[in-house]
């Protein structure tokens, strides 16, 4: 990843309040010791673009061009997931969480056709289980996987997750890049950048909230 544009997207996200650093409680009833809330993004359209930008580069260079839909999770993941889509003119679709209880009760909304390869996009990847989940519903409608793309990787399991699926994670930063990047411009202390280095040596013992 570009140095110059992990500082800056570090730097935003700290500046911005989507990313903070101290105790945060976690859905899974464990303490984090950053919060990180990208849903904050799209409300700054310039950095919005940079990072759209930065997946669509990821994508190219790391995934490539032979597949044949982008399929996001939701829900953070979904406005990522469309305007990656948009931009880089392939259709969309994505896996709801759980059926509807009305209609045709069908999983993922939009087309996939079955023997599609789809490219799963979430914006935080932290133990895989949500993107998991969506591998799983795409294959069993018959669709390929064998990519997941995400804007920031929390390094605490989703890769290996991902990996006993056959699944590749792509990740246009990991935390480790945007805390070090902070610490090398004097963003954030040496207390702080420790903290979240043992957070990462707890792999697979955190959710996302």
């Amino acid at each position: 990843m570009d140095p110059d544009f992990t500082l800056e997207f570090a730097s935003f996200l700290l500046k911005s309040n989507a990313l903070r650093f101290g105790a945060f409680d976690l859905a899974s009833g464990k303490t984090s010791s950053y919060y990180i809330d990208l849903r904050m993004l799209p409300s700054f359209p310039k950095h919005f673009r940079l990072t759209i930008e930065a997946l669509k580069q990821a994508v190219a260079t790391k995934i490539g061009d032979s597949f044949d839909a982008f399929v996001s999770v939701p829900t953070s993941g979904l406005v990522f997931g469309s305007v990656l889509a948009y931009e880089m003119g392939k259709p969309f679709a994505y896996v709801r969480k759980e059926s509807k209880a009305y209609g045709t009760s069908k999983l993922i909304e939009g087309h996939l056709a079955s023997g599609g390869r789809a490219v799963v996009v979430d914006d935080v990847a932290t133990t895989g289980n949500s993107v998991g989940y969506a591998v799983e519903v795409i294959r069993a409608n018959g669709g390929i996987v064998e990519d997941v793309v995400a804007l920031v990787n929390r390094m605490e399991g989703a890769e290996e997750h991902l990996k006993k699926m056959n699944v590749r994670l792509t990740a246009v930063a990991s935390v480790n890049d945007i805390a070090s990047a902070l610490h090398g411009a004097g963003l954030i202390d040496d207390n702080t950048l420790d903290s979240v280095i043992r957070q990462m040596a707890s792999r697979g013992d955190y959710e996302a909230d």
